[in-house]
């Protein structure tokens, strides 16, 4: 009786797989982010998170951003970037996620704070 119950439960609380970065070159997207630390909470619409990273340039650049999109997204190695563009000058980015196990891409909107200096781990 209580498999039959917790089931469906187990079901309806699934976390979603997040979301890594796009694997195709894609030129409109020619600024590349370097995600080092990412936290997100979820709920039925979507999830909203922060994090740091930094913009890969040259110059290197930090960065502190915030963001509310359908599923949460994974930090990079080393040697992986998003792709991103500017929506808003040194304001808002775009990035391009791709769900693991699949071609679909999504687009995620980074409100950021630009930094003085890179973060360590680049």
């Amino acid at each position: 009786m209580k498999v039959a119950v917790l089931l469906p439960l187990a079901l309806l609380l699934q976390i979603p797989t997040p979301d890594g970065p796009a694997t195709a070159t894609n030129l409109e997207y020619p600024v590349h982010l370097q995600i080092l630390l990412t936290k997100a909470n979820g709920n039925r619409y979507g999830f909203s998170g922060f994090g740091r990273g930094n913009i890969l340039g040259p110059p290197v650049q930090g960065v502190d951003f915030t963001y509310a999109c359908s599923t949460p997204m994974l930090d990079n190695s080393h040697n992986e970037f998003y792709q991103a563009r500017w929506k808003k000058q040194d304001r808002k980015l775009e990035i391009l996620m791709q769900r693991v196990g699949s071609d679909h891409l999504d687009k995620c909107d980074l409100d950021i704070a630009l930094k003085s200096v890179p973060y360590k781990g680049h």
